[in-house]
């Protein structure tokens, strides 16, 4: 049985513990308020520009289109822009978006090739051996446009060159308690056109074309999918984080409360010893 002194000491580091845990939920409750405003001020542009992008795309004119057309199957290269976290506590929100990009890929049979976002998922990635393309550089707590432009950019010039389909993966976010890793078709765009959309084209008119005009405009679609999983993915991190420092918190709790229970007993113990010893010399002297 521990002494108490040992048990003093494992109660103290608990308790510090503790407070470091509840000072990171303070901390991440904050942020995950002002990064669910601002992805709900956003949320009207990246619909807006998905619209936009996904009517053109339904016209006949754009069939053709490199952006729209599908490259002959079976596809020889798939993209997966990964976005994980660069910090840890936060449970399983990290291995739970790596672990959907494998078994995505593996039950399509795609030769996937990674571009993570975030140290957390190119360590796991390269833990596991698995055929990382690029990596995308860190995963902003606070990502602006500027950091998709930039990533956007890399991924473009992937799909010109190698890449026949582009997928993002991120953590799609429901609520604090429900967020579900989710893997979204990009490029080319006709992936995103289902069965169950509408498929008529929308009523618009384009200077000077259709297909032109999708030509241009496709590099900021891909930007926008970005930077609204950039977003969604912030958000959830924060949410992921803030549930698993609370729970950190109770258990260390409950730690400290099971500790301080061991040490009265171990005390009580040694004081009831003291006490017999005591009254067992004092009845010697009798």
């Amino acid at each position: 049985m521990p002494s108490i002194k040992a048990i003093k000491q494992r109660r103290n580091v608990v308790s510090t513990m503790k407070q470091a845990m509840k000072a990171m939920n303070l901390v991440a409750t904050a942020k995950l308020r002002k990064t669910r405003e601002r992805w709900e001020n956003a949320m009207a542009f990246l619909e807006g520009t998905d619209n936009i992008m996904l009517g053109a795309a339904k016209s006949p004119a754009t069939a053709s289109n490199p952006y729209v057309k599908e490259r002959e199957k079976p596809f020889k290269n798939t993209g997966y822009i990964v976005f994980s976290s660069d910090r840890g506590k936060c449970g399983s929100y990290n291995i739970n978006v790596c672990k959907a990009v494998i078994a995505h890929a593996s039950a399509n049979g795609k030769n996937a090739l990674l571009l993570p976002v975030g140290a957390r998922g190119l360590d796991f990635f390269v833990s596991q051996s698995r055929n990382i393309h690029r990596s995308l550089g860190s995963m902003s707590e606070t990502p602006i446009y500027e950091d998709a432009v930039a990533i956007g950019a890399q991924v473009l010039e992937d799909f010109n060159q190698e890449i026949d389909e582009v997928y993002i993966a991120y953590t799609q976010y429901h609520t604090v308690l429900n967020l579900e890793p989710i893997i979204k078709p990009v490029l080319p765009i006709s992936l995103r056109l289902t069965d169950e959309q509408d498929t008529e084209p929308t009523e618009m008119e384009y200077d000077p074309d259709v297909d032109s005009f999708l030509g241009y405009m496709a590099p900021m679609y891909l930007n926008v999918q970005i930077y609204g999983a950039m977003l969604e993915a912030a958000l959830c991190e924060q949410a992921a984080r803030m549930v698993a420092t609370d729970t950190a918190v109770n258990n260390a709790q409950e730690l400290i409360e099971s500790l301080t229970l061991q040490f009265n007993r171990q005390r009580q113990s040694i004081i009831t010893q003291e006490i017999t010893e005591i009254v067992s010399g004092a009845s010697a002297l009798i």
